[in-house]
């Protein structure tokens, strides 16, 4: 299983992921980026991921609400590599509970089909999506993520010294009084790669919440 978690898509313009992205796709003699912006509330942004994966690889969207079960298979069998973006956290989780699609990307994911994410993306790889910092737009009412580590995690995590950390801690302690998952909150910035079950924080600094323990400041000097 190889993932690489963004808390933000980098500056310019996706630079983080696709940094992530060239590491896996250099070695391809004809490499796809299967791309699923199931995130998005308005738009899916395809023409801009086509353009940006350009000179890496060929680009093939999936739109779960959409597309036949055949089609999403057929796409998912051909690509070199999974995208997942950004976008409302709960709306990723209500598309592809329904479409039924969680067990079949989580078998693919750790049967060896590398996975890049940020921001929903990121935090939907978690045990649930009950840490995100999104609304519940859409209604949804299976908080299930995929489950490919152990912890949940929390996006666009305030720095110290910003003042709405306070409010985003007491969110997350909430959370963890009635739950024992732990949490890693990751600034923007923040790169973590996991490789057969272990997290590595590649770039940046996040934080760890632990029930019953203060919460744990981390970065790559550590």
């Amino acid at each position: 299983m190889q993932l690489h978690l963004f808390s933000s898509p980098g500056e310019p313009f996706l630079s983080d992921i696709l940094e992530a992205a060239r590491s896996i796709l250099a070695e391809q003699a004809d490499p796809v980026v299967a791309y699923l912006p199931a995130a998005n509330v308005q738009r899916h942004f395809i023409r801009e991921t086509k353009t940006a994966f350009r000179a890496l690889a060929r680009v093939t969207a999936i739109k779960v609400e959409y597309d036949a079960m055949g089609k999403i298979r057929a796409a998912l069998d051909r690509a070199s590599l999974l995208y997942i973006p950004g976008g409302n956290t709960y709306l990723l989780a209500h598309r592809l509970h329904t479409a039924g699609l969680l067990g079949e990307i989580r078998d693919r994911i750790l049967g060896g089909l590398p996975l890049v994410t940020f921001s929903a993306g990121t935090v939907f790889c978690g045990l649930d999506i009950l840490t995100t910092n999104d609304i519940n737009c859409c209604g949804c009412t299976q908080f299930t993520g995929l489950g490919l580590v152990s912890v949940n995690f929390n996006v666009h995590y305030p720095p110290a010294g910003r003042e709405d950390q306070g409010e985003r801690d007491e969110r997350l302690e909430e959370y963890q009084a009635f739950h024992s998952t732990p949490v890693l909150a990751l600034e923007d910035g923040a790169y973590l790669e996991v490789s057969n079950g272990a997290i590595r924080l590649v770039r940046g600094a996040m934080w760890r919440f632990e029930k019953g323990r203060p919460k744990a400041y981390i970065t790559t000097e550590d």
